[in-house]
């Protein structure tokens, strides 16, 4: 086995390693009311008036992080991956887009609400970590990384979707006072492990 071959795997242990522990110490902060500077600083930092193009964005670009939205892209993704490298090239994308819809569903019946930004309309519905992002930076990153892996898609095409989408699924929530940016924060950590 080559050098190389080893590395790889062990970079992105190191990443999925890195970022679940990264995700462990921010909810220990944000169930100790430890973020509150940052998040609210960040909200009075935002725009209070939304017109009506950011709205009809943020609600376009809104089913990405949702399992509805993200199942079906990630599966044309992995069904195309399929067709070209075979089923193991597929593999990742599916477990990817599987695990972050099971893990976001989890999560909001587990971990414990924090009272979630006025925008939001139901605040007793948990907002730590935000599924919009956990479910479009898995996704969106597995998919980018199998895509290279496997060269069935140029760099130049891959990564900035791959960095676009997570980041506006996931900053429209804060935009439109949905969620705390930590909240935002906890997803992209648990969408690398996912990914990783």
């Amino acid at each position: 086995m080559r050098r190389q071959d080893i590395s790889i795997p062990a970079a992105l242990a190191g990443v999925g390693v890195g970022a679940g522990l990264a995700f462990t110490l921010l909810a220990r902060k944000v169930k100790a009311h430890e973020t509150r500077r940052v998040d609210g600083g960040t909200r009075k930092r935002l725009p209070k008036r939304h017109t009506r193009t950011t709205r009809i964005a943020a609600n376009v670009i809104r089913p990405l992080g949702k399992w509805y939205g993200q199942s079906p892209l990630a599966a044309l993704v992995a069904a195309a991956t399929w067709r070209a490298k075979g089923p193991r090239a597929a593999a990742p994308i599916a477990a990817a887009s599987a695990t972050a819809a099971s893990l976001a569903w989890a999560l909001e019946r587990t971990i414990r609400p924090r009272k979630p930004p006025p925008g939001r309309h139901s605040p007793t519905e948990p907002a730590f970590p935000s599924g919009h992002a956990l479910q479009t930076a898995a996704v969106a990153w597995t998919c980018a990384y199998v895509l290279l892996r496997e060269g069935v898609a140029r760099p130049s095409a891959v990564v900035p979707l791959a960095l676009a989408l997570p980041a506006a699924s996931g900053l429209a929530k804060v935009y439109m006072d949905k969620h705390w940016f930590t909240d935002v924060v906890g997803g992209y950590l648990l969408g690398a492990t996912i990914a990783a």
